[in-house]
C-alpha cells in the first residue's frame, strides 16, 4: 500500500473521531509513527461507534499488516550458520596498530 493510501485511510479515521468522540489527531503524525497510530487505534477501538472502529480496522491492517507465518516457525524453518568471533591479527597488535587493550588509565 503506497503512502498516500495510508495517509488518505488516516484523514478517514481522524475525520470520524472529531465528528463522533470530539478526538482531534495528527495525521501525517500517526502515518510516520507507530506508536501513535497504535494509540489512536486503541482509542477508536474502544470509543463504542461500529464506524469509528471500522475506520481503524483498515487503517491498522493498511500500517501494520499481518505475517503470513509466525515468526517462531521462520526462525526454526531457515538454517543458522554459527557466528565466529572476529579476531585482530596478532602482527596488528605487535607493529603498533591502535587498539583498546589496558585500563581507562
Amino acid at each position: 500500500m503506497t503512502e498516500s493510501e495510508k495517509l488518505a485511510l488516516a484523514a478517514h479515521l481522524h475525520v470520524v473521531m472529531r465528528r463522533r468522540i470530539g478526538r482531534v489527531t495528527d495525521v501525517e503524525w500517526m502515518v510516520q509513527d507507530p506508536a501513535y497510530a497504535r494509540a489512536m487505534i486503541d482509542i477508536a477501538m474502544g470509543c463504542g461507534h461500529e464506524d469509528v472502529q471500522e475506520r481503524a480496522r483498515k487503517l491498522q491492517t493498511a500500517l501494520f499488516p499481518p505475517r503470513s507465518r509466525p515468526l517462531v516457525e521462520a526462525q526454526a524453518t531457515e538454517p543458522v550458520e554459527p557466528r565466529r568471533p572476529v579476531r585482530q591479527p596478532l602482527a596488528d597488535l605487535v607493529n603498533g596498530a591502535r587498539t583498546y587493550v589496558g585500563g581507562l588509565r
